[in-house]
Formats: structure tokens, sequence, C-alpha cells
């Protein structure tokens, strides 16, 4: 019988401890521009839980875990209470990183922009007092009181280190820091994971934005988690105060994945739970047996049907969207291809 998932001993540990309900500090909700739904509360709860049992079981590792969340359930709202935790905590220092570099910019906005729709905080952030400020950073400024933000990407991030390596003044100096460390969409960094093969840490030269999912997990592998949260594997008996949180909507289903995170999902609220709550539009599942090409086809003229349907009922704007998933980015690129292709020959 395989072990259980670490958000399904949360209960008994915490029994085990003598440690009740975690209740979300006022200091968190009171500087959130949006309430919290039951499951971002959920969500929270249980890491504020963990922590508890973490306190009792001591330990010098870093804290790593996974919140695995449907889209649209607001991963965003918990990144942004987990900052305010840390940094009431005593955490000034905090890495966001995705996968690719053109994401990167869309979510500044969440954290920096104070005047943009989908910014996370109150205008002020007040905490013990005293107002909070929230900075994008490039490096870390030691005598800040700000909560300093370095947005990036895996390719970035791991080209920074390879290019500082002759003096590795820049990883030198990650490593001296207590980092909170957000990952989102981490679903892109089990490539190699999924293909039971073993992950080989070196990885020399730079990533290119161009670089095969394989790259990106060894350097995500190798920078992010050995280099940086686990410093290098220094000084394995001195405390390590560095976390990395990971969320994605999608873990994908292979048991060497399943085996890689069972023990650091805090956190599970599928698209199924998401629809069962009543929180998002009804979805209707098609499939078939037809190959590539002809599926292509039916989906163009559905989009074509349900465009003219608009017309003539006088709905000008309106815009249907089709999205052509493919399950890698080495696939994408061929898809894509095959797609113009097909277009180009009706």
């Amino acid at each position: 019988m395989p072990e259980k998932y670490l958000y399904e001993e949360l209960k008994e540990k915490a029994f085990d401890y003598g440690i009740s309900k975690s209740q979300i500090p006022d200091f968190i909700v009171d500087n959130l521009k949006y309430p919290l739904f039951a499951w971002q509360k959920n969500a929270i709860e249980n890491f504020l839980t963990y922590e508890e049992i973490r306190k009792e079981e001591g330990g010098l590792k870093p804290l790593h875990l996974m919140f695995n969340m449907a889209t649209g359930t607001g991963k965003t709202l918990v990144m942004a209470a987990l900052i305010l935790y840390f940094y009431k905590k005593g955490y000034k220092n905090f890495i966001f990183f995705v996968n690719q570099n053109n994401i990167v910019d869309k979510t500044e906005n969440n954290f920096i922009n104070k005047s943009h729709s989908k910014y996370q905080f109150k205008q002020n952030i007040v905490i013990d007092n005293k107002t909070v400020q929230i900075k994008k950073v490039d490096t870390f400024l030691s005598k800040s009181e700000d909560i300093q933000i370095k947005f990036t990407s895996i390719h970035k991030l791991h080209n920074a280190v390879y290019l500082a390596k002759e003096n590795s003044v820049f990883l030198e100096e990650l490593q001296r820091q207590d980092l909170i460390m957000l990952g989102d969409e981490a679903h892109h960094f089990n490539a190699t994971t999924k293909k039971n093969k073993p992950v080989q840490l070196s990885l020399s030269g730079e990533l290119s934005e161009s670089a095969s999912q394989e790259e990106i997990e060894k350097s995500w592998e190798d920078t992010a988690i050995n280099k940086i949260l686990k410093r290098g594997n220094n000084n394995k008996n001195k405390q390590n105060n560095n976390a990395l949180l990971e969320f994605t909507a999608t873990i994908p289903r292979d048991q060497s994945v399943d085996d890689k995170y069972r023990d650091k999902i805090i956190y599970k609220f599928t698209l199924e739970s998401f629809l069962d709550a009543g929180y998002t539009k009804e979805i209707n599942l098609v499939s078939s047996t037809l190959n590539k090409k002809e599926r292509i086809l039916s989906v163009l003229l559905l989009n074509w049907y349900r465009h003219s349907i608009a017309v003539k009922n006088n709905l000008p704007n309106f815009k249907p969207v089709i999205l052509f998933r493919s399950k890698t980015i080495e696939d994408s690129r061929k898809d894509f291809d095959e797609f113009l292709d097909i277009v180009k020959k009706l």
C-alpha cells in the first residue's frame, strides 16, 4: 500500500503533537486585497499546521513544499499570503520564478504594481504598525526592511549562476541569504523524472530560450534545488532556513513524479473539486478517435460555426478562442508547424 501524501498525514501528526487547528493570522488577512475562498484558507491552514509540526520535529533541512491547485483557484493570492507570513518571520528576500522568460512579466503586476487590477495586496501593507513596501530587485540589499522580490525564470537564474561561476560572487551571495523561493507552473520541471531517467546535475553552459525539457529540469535540479535551496549541500550539520514553495495546477500522472512529491504536497485542490465547489464554469469533455489533422479541422469548423451564430445574433464582440495544447515544448513547436501547414493547404 503506497504511503500517504503529506496533506493526508497532517491531522494525524498534529493530533500526536497536540497541535490544534491553525488559524490564519490577522496580519495576513488584513493585508490581502481580496477575501480568501474556503480552499485558499484550507491551503494556508495546512501550511501553518505543517510549520507547527516542523517545530516539534526539528531538523536542519530547508522547507520544500508543493501546492497542487487547479487553474483559476487563486494560487497567486495564496502566494501573497505566504509572502506576508515569511516577512513577519523575518525574511526579506524572495525569488519568484517560472520556466519561461516570457511569463515572468505577467506575474510582476500581481505583486508590484498597485494600480493593476490583479494586484494582490492592500494599497498599504501594515505589519506591526509599520508600513511595508514591496520592491522588485535584481540583487538583494542587506539592510533593507522592505519585501524584496527577484523575478526571474529558470533560464535566467541558471545563466546568472553559470556566467558568474569564475568568481562565483552571485551564487555565494545567494547561498549566504535566507531565501524564500516561489516556483510557479512547477509541472514543467519534471521532464526526465517522467521518463524514469536519473537527472544528471551537471549542466555546463548557458541555458538557451529553446532549451529542451530535459535541460530545463537539469537546471531546476542543479541550480534551483541543489545550489540555491540546499546551498550546494554544504554544512549539512548547519541549520538551513531556506524554503522552496512550488505551485502547479497539474502534477503529471506518472508514478515517478508522484513518488518525488508525495512528501511535499501540502495541499491538493483539483479541477474536479473546483467544479464541485460551484465556482467555475461547467466543462463538457468530448473525446474522439480522429487523428490529429481531423481533430484540428473539426475544431476549426466548430469555431467557425460559433462565430457565424454570434454574427447572426448581433454579437460582434464574440470571439471564440481555440487552445491547441501539446505535452512538451518540443512537441508544441512540431505541432505548430504542422498546424500552419494544414491551414495553408485548406
